[in-house]
């Protein structure tokens, strides 16, 4: 966790008193996301692969496993933070069925509430060329984080499918499909899931 203040960019936003300016990394954004919302653990770990995906300010890789999207960087930042004993992983009973859980270890919390706080007076540069006020980013990920944790993977597929629906290409481009039949493809597949999870959800819905 460094600030910066080098780059030119950092340089015409100092003169625009635009700082203190921070850049994050993919780990900061994991802590902030099992941080927020009183430190509620993170259920089902593809829900934070969603979150992520659906955040469009930090860049990951995602490519679209069974169901939802999946993101090697995300995966790979988990065992960072876990190895150094930040985050701890175990299971949950939740809605009838267990789930894998994430949350911050005592020594995660520390660090964590440092991110927080960096954030929380700082400019984010994100992806290396959006400005946002870190206030205004921590609220959205908080918003984020109660909307999506601890759904069924079925109310997680229509999220999906939604997206899809509503945004297309600009989804099939950020999920690396192979070609552009293959996202006609899934795109065609996802208004068809969207229209009938609406009917299903409607007709059951606990």
């Amino acid at each position: 966790m460094t600030l910066l203040t080098l780059d030119w960019h950092f340089e015409i936003a100092e003169k625009l008193e635009l700082a203190p300016i921070y850049e994050p990394v993919l780990d900061d954004f994991l802590l902030l996301f099992l941080y927020l919302d009183g430190r509620t653990p993170f259920y089902g770990e593809e829900t934070l692969h969603l979150c992520f995906f659906l955040y469009p300010y930090v860049s990951v890789k995602a490519s679209p496993s069974v169901f939802l999207p999946f993101s090697q960087e995300i995966e790979d930042a988990i065992l960072r933070l876990r190895a150094k004993d930040l985050v701890e992983e175990g299971k949950d009973f939740r809605g009838g069925r267990y789930v894998s859980m994430l949350k911050l270890s005592d020594i995660g919390v520390s660090e964590a509430r440092k991110v927080f706080s960096t954030f929380a007076n700082s400019w984010v540069l994100l992806n290396g060329f959006v400005l946002r006020r870190g206030s205004e980013v921590l609220s959205e990920l908080e918003a984020l984080k109660k909307t999506y944790n601890g759904k069924s993977p079925l109310e997680l597929l229509r999220v999906m499918a939604l997206k899809i629906d509503s945004e297309g290409e600009v989804i099939i481009k950020r999920l690396g499909f192979s070609s552009e039949r293959q996202g006609k493809m899934i795109i065609d597949m996802a208004k068809q899931l969207a229209r009938e999870l609406k009917i299903l959800m409607r007709e059951n819905p606990y």
